[in-house]
């Protein structure tokens, strides 16, 4: 009896782990009946299914997938070559469409690696080299072009796979040797072009700069010529004045201090002087003459 017990229930165990399976937060579930979709799950939790290889169940992963493109080379609406490296993040939106068309992430990547490749090679005729590469951060249009990329490639995924493209973006960059030297040149180019700017614009300020100084120095040594030309004005007044009131006090006096400060002026030991005898000077010398010779 026991025997037979034990035996019911391991049937019974045995059918009801043929008969249910659950559904996992990240997946979903495609039964299938002798390999044609007969059914698709969405939520998770417990569910029932006909035993054995009547129902089979498929997973299909939930989960947001990423991967690396292999590096292409394509060429620039310019005509120059560039090598790119994409990355892809895509999910399934649609299980069953995913399912009939793609069956496994694998073949999901390759097919939409090709996608991503095909768009590339079309978008990249709207960009030029300096689109990709500049010194100008406003110039660089990468974000355009990923945008475009992605929408046009969930647009077509979408439809065909049942796949969202969540973000296609520029993972990595390269340039033949022929451009590489090319675009060595054109950065040479513009960072010269700003050293010229730069130092343009250095000369311009210096010459603002002295032209202040000397502007300054002009009107300094203009102020100090004005005020030295007051100050001898008045110091020749003043030397006027002095000379009018000692004249006042004794004429002759005044006269000869002047007579003697001109013969300091007009004579030394060499000196020869030529004068008439009715000048004061003259008149001086011959009674300083006569006074010595008196003596």
């Amino acid at each position: 009896m026991k025997y037979i017990i034990s035996v019911s229930l391991v049937v019974v165990l045995l059918g009801v782990w043929l008969c249910t399976y659950t559904v996992s937060q990240s997946d979903y579930v495609v039964l299938t009946q002798f390999g044609k979709p007969v059914g698709t799950i969405h939520a998770p939790g417990l569910y029932f299914k006909r035993p054995g290889f009547l129902e089979t169940v498929n997973r299909i992963e939930k989960r947001t997938h990423i991967f690396n493109t292999k590096p292409i080379q394509l060429l620039l609406g310019d005509k120059n070559p560039i090598i790119i490296t994409c990355y892809i993040c895509w999910r399934v939106k649609d299980p069953l469409l995913f399912f009939q068309s793609l069956l496994t992430s694998d073949i999901a990547t390759q097919k939409l690696s090709d996608m991503v490749n095909s768009q590339m090679g079309n978008v990249l005729g709207e960009f030029k080299l300096d689109n990709i590469i500049n010194i100008d951060p406003a110039q660089v249009k990468l974000d355009d072009l990923e945008h475009q990329i992605s929408v046009n490639t969930n647009d077509s995924a979408m439809e065909r796979y049942g796949v969202e493209v969540v973000e296609v973006g520029v993972r990595r960059l390269a340039y033949p040797g022929v451009v590489t030297e090319a675009v060595y040149n054109r950065m040479r180019s513009e960072r010269e072009k700003e050293a010229r700017k730069f130092r343009a614009e250095g000369r311009e300020q210096a010459t603002k700069i002295r032209a202040k100084a000397d502007r300054e120095a002009k009107e300094i040594m203009a102020k100090a010529f004005k005020e030295s030309e007051i100050l001898k004005g008045e110091g020749d007044q003043k030397a006027l004045e002095i000379y009018a009131q000692a004249y006042e006090k004794d004429q002759s006096f005044f006269e000869f201090l002047k007579s003697m400060e001109l013969y300091k002026e007009i004579l030394d030991e060499k000196s020869t002087v030529i004068m008439s005898t009715d000048s004061d000077l003259f008149k001086r010398l011959k009674h300083l003459r006569e006074e010595a010779g008196h003596e």
